[in-house]
């Protein structure tokens, strides 16, 4: 795997894994239906999910990704992202990350060009234990994106990572109940939300945005610092009949130890 894609991929790893992950093309017909049964499917979460981002950032890092994630009833993620930096004739960056809710500090990277993979492990308090991060949230109000009722909140961060990099963000987000979410993943993320404040915010943060009635699944997110903006956006949530192949490595692809994370 080549430097300049394995920067690329440690660049938008937090943002389509844990802001959910997990980021517009407009609403089909498939939406809207969905956003009319949203609150019902969201409680019983039955059946495999498949969501799918759009992703564009400015400034210092100039991409356009497209993320795609399917959720299986059994407990199986799969991520599928390409990454284009915003310049015509550059040639898109791909890869694959699988994972399972029964190894939550676990993904597997898989490299297609190559035929390899790689077993990563995270350690999600180690992480959580260099940044250290102030943050005060605001409602800003309710909007409705793709059908979906959303609440949109504003959060604002100080963040200093092990003393040598200081930096103050500003994070829009608009959540919903709306959109229909597996009660396993919904769970998933919310505990890791409470423990880390998805690398975004302080960990106290999560409640409160849970308060203001900023909860459920991501319908978008926008946050600015100094030298960079990202905007993540839903563009399809629907529900398909995924294959079990979709979520493990294929037979012929080899192990590389050299781990991501």
């Amino acid at each position: 795997m080549t430097i300049q894609k394995l920067n690329m991929m440690k660049t938008c790893l937090p943002a389509f894994l844990f802001a959910s992950i997990i980021a517009c093309t407009g609403a089909t017909s498939g939406n809207s239906n969905l956003a009319d049964k949203g609150t019902l499917l969201s409680v019983f979460g039955d059946g495999d999910m498949y969501y799918e981002y759009k992703l564009t950032t400015t400034g210092n890092i100039q991409l356009i990704s497209s993320t795609k994630m399917y959720v299986s009833s059994s407990g199986k993620i799969r991520v599928e992202t390409s990454m284009a930096k915003n310049t015509a004739g550059d040639k898109p960056l791909s890869f694959v990350l699988i994972g399972s809710s029964d190894k939550p500090n676990e993904s597997i990277l898989i490299d297609d060009e190559n035929k390899t993979y790689t077993v990563n492990h995270f350690n999600r308090d180690s992480v959580a234990s260099l940044e250290k991060v102030q943050s005060v949230a605001t409602k800003i109000g309710e909007d409705k994106i793709l059908g979906y009722n959303c609440v949109h909140a504003r959060v604002i961060s100080n963040k200093n990572l092990g003393g040598f990099f200081k930096t103050t963000d500003t994070l829009d987000i608009w959540r919903s109940n709306d959109v229909p979410m597996q009660g396993r993943f919904k769970s998933i993320m919310n505990s890791i939300e409470a423990k880390t404040g998805n690398f975004m915010y302080s960990a106290i943060v999560a409640e409160q945005l849970k308060q203001m009635g900023c909860d459920g699944f991501m319908v978008k997110m926008a946050i600015k610092s100094k030298r960079t903006a990202i905007t993540e956006e839903l563009a399809k949530a629907e529900h398909k009949s995924l294959p079990a192949s979709m979520f493990v490595v294929p037979a012929e692809y080899k192990e590389d130890k050299n781990g991501l994370l």
